[in-house]
């Protein structure tokens, strides 16, 4: 995929932004119930229903956690999209980083590439797109990586 046009990140930049004001009013409800349901009385007329208040407010405790990671990632995809990131709007770090290494990897006089890099049919280096599709950044606009490292990073989460 190529690098994304003006118009291109100014639409990204437009959905993100609009993603970011609805989970911040989505957190700061969630917030408000949260705070409410600790407010109540503790004296409960049943146990049962104690234990229920209780696992209510753990799971909306849980979803304020995952909606503000959502608000970080978003914020540092507009921060990439304005060109303030650590990286540009669209690129997986990762590839980018691959790339690189492929690079560096490249046996300038012979033209060969280590076991490490990918050769083609003419003997050249295979070139690693650092670009993020825009089918994925369509769907998942703040998405930091491309899907295979994506799919990387969680089982590297599970396994933690």
């Amino acid at each position: 995929m190529p690098k994304p046009t003006k118009t291109e990140l100014a639409k990204y930049k437009q959905v993100l932004e609009k993603q970011l004001a609805s989970l911040r009013g989505d957190v700061g409800s969630m917030r408000d119930e949260a705070l409410r349901a600790s407010e109540q009385d503790a004296s409960v007329d049943h146990l049962a229903d104690q234990g229920t208040d209780n696992y209510d407010q753990g799971f909306m405790l849980g979803l304020i956690e995952n909606e503000e990671e959502t608000i970080k990632l978003i914020e540092e995809a507009l921060d990439r999209a304005a060109g303030k990131g650590d990286w540009d709007f669209g690129v997986c770090p990762l590839c980018l980083e691959e790339s690189e290494n492929l690079k560096k990897q490249k046996d300038v006089k012979t033209g060969k590439v280590s076991k490490a890099g990918k050769i083609g049919k003419a003997g050249k280096a295979k070139a690693i797109d650092p670009w993020i599709p825009k089918a994925r950044l369509e769907y998942l606009p703040w998405a930091r990586f491309c899907v295979r490292h994506q799919e990387v990073e969680e089982r590297n989460r599970e396994s933690a």
